[in-house]
């Protein structure tokens, strides 16, 4: 079995989730973090699974995931599918999955995944700082990164 996790992050959280279910899926696995310029010429054809992930700011996922997504939709939905986010608030995760991943690529994904956060205040610029101290009341570094649920998302997208 060949599995592709492409992935964004911002500040690490979603490449260190991306890292972990990688070590949780048999087979070979190739990760690739979109924002790469190689990211781009990937054969997607090749893969029988594919995982896509990124995280939340603001609401929504990072800008390369949407454009990702909208690009390969047809050849995704042929794929085994997963999808997965972090973010800092749980209980809007699974509205956050479905905002972020729209149509038949969120209602084909065979697996679905909230794979916690990280506020890490030193990676965090004085905005970003700011931001995550009003909307998720955080006052310091926080690190949540949910291996529970990394692990059912493994096991689901590899049926």
């Amino acid at each position: 079995m060949e599995t592709l996790i492409a992935y964004c992050t911002k500040h690490g959280a979603t490449e260190k989730a991306a890292k972990s279910l990688a070590e949780k899926i048999e087979g070979n696995t190739t990760l690739i973090n979109l924002k790469e310029s190689s990211a781009k010429s990937i054969d997607l054809t090749k893969f029988d699974t594919i995982a896509v992930g990124g995280s939340i700011y603001a609401g929504s996922i990072q800008k390369e995931v949407q454009e990702f997504c909208r690009e390969n939709e047809e050849l995704l939905i042929t794929k085994n599918l997963g999808i997965f986010i972090c973010c800092g608030n749980e209980e809007l995760a699974e509205d956050q999955l479905s905002t972020s991943f729209k149509g038949k690529i969120y209602d084909l994904a065979t697996a679905k995944g909230y794979f916690g956060y990280e506020f890490d205040f030193e990676k965090l610029n004085f905005l970003s700082r700011f931001v995550v101290k009003k909307v998720s009341k955080v006052k310091e570094s926080k690190f949540r990164i949910n291996e529970e649920n990394i692990h059912a998302f493994a096991k689901a997208l590899q049926g």
